[in-house]
């Protein structure tokens, strides 16, 4: 068995609840993606992320706690272990 860690990739939706101006936080929330090193691509809705899973899912992680200190929010997270890999 090979001791390499699989890549999967990951999109991740961020959606601010209760405020009308949600660019500052859906900004911050960027930025925690973009500190992380990993290859990722920013659309409309959703910012696609690649990486291996411990990477992706400790992302996820720093992703929900800088999202708590924010409000309330939505976070839709879809995980493949083919998509882009």
């Amino acid at each position: 068995m090979s001791t390499m860690e699989k890549i999967i990739s990951c999109q991740i939706s961020y959606t601010p609840m209760g405020v009308e101006d949600i660019s500052e936080r859906v900004e911050k929330i960027l930025q925690v993606v973009k500190n992380s090193s990993l290859e990722y691509r920013v659309s409309s809705f959703a910012t696609e992320v690649k990486g291996t899973e411990t990477k992706i899912f400790s992302l996820i992680r720093e992703v929900y706690d800088a999202a708590i200190v924010e409000g309330h929010f939505i976070l839709d997270i879809k995980i493949s272990n083919i998509c882009g890999c």
